[in-house]
């Protein structure tokens, strides 16, 4: 028997949506899709599916529930984050298959009794993804939703649908997986080191010689000449500090200014 979509002909406005359908599909109210999708199940999607599953975890031969990875058998273009959606745009469409006599506007001017093609709209797919405690345990729940941008607005929300919309979510039961992925990735970074900080070694420097002065003269001076003993130590006079040649310049200082202002030097 063909499996169904978890909803169709349903938008998702936002993550609060979201949590609503994974609510209805903890309830009993909504399908979760047990399995992947198989040939004819992907050529079913249209504008307003959506559907909900389970990640498999890494014993699941406790439950033998969940799939693996999610295939649709489309081609998708890189993902754009929004509200903490993920969005892909569809790639160069499959043709469709249109019976001469159908009612669709879409059908083209063709001679009787022959099958043309058509190009479709282009899909956009948007993912949602949380961490929700169940009886055997935490698990990853995945929502998929399908929608063209022409038929958006068409399209139902949870709002509209009484079984939905009376859906009151407990707080915290469905924590986003990508918060908490980009929140644990965050925390690595930082406690990391940053790979383009430099790393200088200490520069060489000379010993700076300490000047002993006389014994006499032991002792600090204010402005006005009298002493001030520090801490049981005497200074030496500022007077005999400004008399003092300053220390020779390290060899490599020399030459850097050397190299620039040679007359200086």
């Amino acid at each position: 028997m063909q499996q169904q979509p978890t909803c169709t002909s349903l938008r998702v406005r936002s993550p609060q949506d979201a949590q609503i359908i994974f609510h209805a599909v903890a309830l009993g109210v909504l399908p979760m899709v047990t399995r992947r999708l198989d040939t004819e199940e992907r050529r079913s999607i249209t504008s307003g599916c959506v559907f909900v599953w389970e990640e498999r975890g890494p014993s699941p031969e406790a439950t033998g529930l969940g799939i693996e990875r999610w295939t649709d058998g489309k081609r998708w273009g890189p993902s754009r984050v929004r509200d903490e959606f993920l969005f892909y745009q569809e790639r160069d469409p499959e043709p469709v298959d249109i019976e001469p006599n159908s009612d669709s506007d879409t059908t083209p001017l063709a001679q009787p009794g022959v099958n043309h093609e058509y190009v479709r709209a282009s899909l956009v797919k948007q993912t949602y993804s949380v961490f929700v405690e169940t009886p055997v345990g935490r698990k990853k729940w995945h929502l998929i939703a399908y929608f063209t941008h022409d038929s958006l607005d068409y399209l139902r929300t949870v709002s509209d649908l009484p079984d939905l919309a009376r859906i009151v979510v407990p707080p915290g039961n469905y924590r986003s997986a990508r918060h908490n992925t980009s929140k644990h990735g965050r925390a690595q970074r930082e406690e990391r080191p940053h790979p383009f900080t430099p790393q200088y070694a200490a520069y060489p420097s000379s010993r700076v010689p300490v000047i002993q002065p006389p014994n006499d003269c032991l002792q600090s001076f204010d402005y006005s000449g009298r002493a001030q003993p520090r801490d049981g130590q005497s200074l030496a006079p500022l007077t005999y500090l400004q008399n003092l040649a300053p220390p020779r310049r390290h060899p490599l200082d020399e030459e850097a200014l050397m190299a620039f202002y040679p007359r200086l030097c």
